[in-house]
């Protein structure tokens, strides 16, 4: 065939509809010229018999049975299609459209057309989902628009276009030629996928041969098919919806409650106030600056920082997967050193876990000073689990009912589909395990952290019972098992030929479950924390260390220049012109790097409790940023649904750039602040308050230890880091035992695609 009838073979498949010219057709089964055919190429407005969509409809009528069909009913996945209904149905379009009447023309309107940027990575036309949802006549036996997203595969075509002459770049080891062009086609309800599938390529093989689109595999399946059909809800949609209406009703009922009793001037029973309004949201808005050494106030921007890194990072990932006209530009973009912040950004991660090392030491010292070297370890894991357990419930119901409700479209096929990876690994999530147990399918992507932590928090106890009992002594085998565990991680490195840079890592899922999830590797940056936790508390506690300037100024310049390194340091390996790296040096770059990072910010942390911070701890201890991290933990559980809701309903294309990007991260960012607001109202603030009136935690006692909770708030994120600090969550600061950190503190990471943007 020759190059010319190639190109114009796929300008008539992907082109579709339309031009405000129609002409009526002559023939249905009109055989177009070559001259028509290149006519498309140069965007000539073609005429409706000339488009893939029309002709659809065309031979679909001219092949359907005019008389009646035996097994007219055909069964496929949980829908039912009637064979004789759709070939009639094909029938009056067809005839419709002849007679140029809108409800029939609304059928081929919709398919998508030839996209602009196809040799840019733009391969998706969706079409116009909603347009061809609403489509139905208004007579007779109605027929309603079934949109379907079909899949073409193209490698034929591209095999042979020939390519630009230009020398080989390394960074574009993942641009490879594309093999599916996905087309939205708009179909009647009545036909079933097989049937659409089946008129489809008969279409193709008859105007435009077989050379150009391969016909062997399937092109349009059921999972990437919706039509507008009544709701019909689930037991579990049921449930979820009484549940949060409950929800809803004890949050109006208890405020009206504490409004009440305030204005009588009359006690309030605790349990009856627990989901008030008007008692919690003062708890989360009001910013008290409390002159304690029980509280680090830098931990509060650390942890802001570190949560809106998480956002961006997710955002980035979420981004990349959008419908862009330039997609090819993110192969251009890794390049950039802008685009370290997103690939190198899981460093976030070392933050927290760095911290809520500190913080569990901090917090687990204290309550054994009150109780003589003791630590109740079931009461602290039960408290643990029951602070963090219900927000994450509440998401993972959310995410199995009312998800698949948020959204729909083209892109909802290939985005929303949260619900299905919770289906079979909820309880795994709700257990923290899941890590090891679906490190493929965690059900809250971002949870992977919760479960690391977790399982810290469980080990803990063998760490500070000892550390508290003998002191240095029981540093040595610490500092031991800390680096076996970094050891560990070079070891799989070696052992599985992996690679930090991602230009040859041709195992980025692989190194992800063995190098990134498990807890084993995070051992080192959380008891880099305990250690510093353990100094902290023993030998700095209440009083301010003096340092000379010109040591103040070198720690600062260290500790900076250490954290430039671990963030830019890869990024020449990523450069075009830059030789491949000997496979040791991302097996040291990996667990070094993670280990050089927790101890700068180890470095921050004690110069600005220190007094030797400077502006740095002024703005660090913002009273903004305490009040903002009140939030953090809902805004790290929550935002990637957010952000996966955001994009999947997307209906029309987008451009790839760092504006566009950012301008998605403010938008995800304030749809999450907001529902983390009502999430702290509604669950994680009334469950403190339960547990405080149940257990009697928190009473205020101010002579003893009145900044306890404001340890906790201030502590980022510290999941694994704290036991049970009283309501950390709700941050006020008279709640008093002598617990750990808070575990409701918890903060976020940054999840396997950040490391691999293109991987999401």
């Amino acid at each position: 065939m020759a190059r010319s009838h190639i190109l114009a073979l796929l300008a008539l498949l992907l082109a579709t509809t339309a031009s405000a010219h129609l002409s009526l057709p002559q023939s249905h089964a009109h055989a177009h010229s070559q001259a028509n055919r290149n006519d498309l190429l140069t965007g000539y407005s073609s005429p409706m018999q000339s488009s893939l969509a029309y002709q659809f409809f065309a031979v679909g009528a001219d092949e359907a049975p005019l008389g009646n069909v035996t097994n007219a009913l055909q069964l496929t996945g949980n829908r039912v299609y009637d064979k004789e209904r759709c070939d009639q149905d094909l029938r009056r379009i067809r005839d419709a459209i002849d007679n140029i009447e809108e409800w029939a023309l609304e059928f081929p309107d919709t398919w998508g057309r030839l996209p602009v940027g196809l040799f840019w990575g733009h391969t998706i036309s969706m079409g116009q989902y909603e347009e061809c949802i609403a489509a139905t006549n208004t007579y007779g036996d109605e027929i309603r628009g079934q949109y379907c997203l079909a899949r073409l595969n193209i490698t034929q075509f591209y095999s042979q276009v020939k390519k630009r002459h230009h020398e080989f770049e390394r960074i574009s080891y993942k641009q490879v030629d594309p093999e599916i062009f996905e087309l939205g086609v708009c179909v009647p309800s009545s036909c079933s996928p097989e049937k659409t599938d089946e008129l489809l390529k008969q279409v193709i093989r008859k105007f435009y041969g077989e050379d150009v689109i391969d016909l062997e595999q399937t092109m349009i399946l059921e999972k990437y098919c919706k039509y507008e059909a009544p709701v019909e809800l689930r037991g579990v949609d049921i449930f979820a919806i009484i549940f949060f209406a409950a929800i809803i009703f004890f949050m109006i009922t208890s405020s009206i409650y504490d409004y009440v009793q305030t204005r009588k001037g009359a006690p309030k029973k605790p349990l009856l106030i627990a989901f008030s309004v008007l008692n919690n949201a003062p708890k989360i808005f009001t910013v008290k600056k409390i002159n304690s050494p029980n509280v680090i106030h830098c931990l509060n921007g650390l942890r802001c920082f570190s949560m809106m890194w998480v956002v961006f990072g997710h955002g980035y990932m979420t981004f990349y997967d959008l419908p862009h006209i330039n997609k090819n530009r993110f192969y251009t973009w890794v390049q950039t050193p802008y685009s370290m912040l997103v690939q190198n950004g899981s460093l976030c991660v070392d933050t927290f876990f760095f911290m809520s090392g500190l913080l569990m030491c901090w917090g687990a010292f204290r309550e054994m000073d009150r109780t003589k070297g003791k630590l109740n370890i079931p009461m602290m894991y039960f408290h643990r689990y029951i602070r963090l357990t219900p927000v994450v419930a509440v998401v993972v119901l959310y995410i199995m009912s009312l998800y698949r409700y948020s959204g729909a479209g083209p892109m909802w096929f290939k985005l929303g589909t949260q619900d299905q990876r919770c289906a079979d690994t909820w309880w795994a999530t709700l257990l923290y395990v899941q890590n090891y147990a679906f490190p493929y399918s965690i059900c809250i992507s971002q949870s992977w952290y919760l479960a690391v932590d977790t399982q810290l928090y469980f080990l803990s106890p063998l760490f500070l019972i000892p550390l508290y009992k003998y002191g240095k002594k029981a540093l040595i085998p610490i500092v031991i098992f800390g680096l076996l565990c970094l050891g560990c991680t070079f070891a799989t490195f070696i052992a599985n030929d992996f690679t930090l840079f991602r230009v040859q890592d041709d195992h980025v899922d692989l190194r992800q479950r063995l190098t990134y999830y498990p807890t084993h590797t995070r051992i080192p940056t959380w008891l880099i924390g305990v250690i510093f936790g353990y100094f902290l508390f023993t030998r700095n506690r209440g009083r301010q260390i003096p340092l000379a300037k010109h040591w103040v100024i070198t720690g600062w310049v260290v500790a900076f220049g250490t954290m430039l390194t671990d963030l830019w340091g890869p990024y020449w390996r990523i450069l075009p012109d830059t030789p491949d790296s000997p496979l040791i040096e991302g097996a040291f770059f990996e667990p070094l790097s993670r280990t050089s990072w927790a101890l700068s910010i180890g470095w921050i942390v004690w110069a600005c409790y220190n007094g030797h911070g400077g502006i740095i701890n002024d703005f660090l201890s913002w009273s903004f940023f305490t009040g903002f991290s009140r939030l953090t933990y809902c805004m790290y559980v929550i935002h990637r649904i957010v952000q996966l809701v955001n994009a999947a309903r997307l209906q029309h294309d987008t451009h790839f750039s760092d504006y566009d990007a950012i301008l998605r991260w403010w938008h995800d960012f304030g749809i999450t602040l907001t529902a983390s607001i009502f999430a702290t109202l509604a669950f994680e603030s009334p469950i403190l308050g339960i547990e405080k009136a149940i257990f009697g935690r928190g009473d205020p006692k101010p002579k003893k230890q009145p900044a306890v909770a404001e340890v906790a708030k201030v502590a980022p994120a510290v999941v694994a880091a704290a036991t049970v600090i009283t309501e950390v969550a709700a941050a006020k600061p008279t709640s008093e035992t002598a617990e750990p950190v808070a575990a409701d503190e918890i903060v976020p990471d940054l999840p396997k695609q950040a490391e691999n943007p293109s991987h999401a």
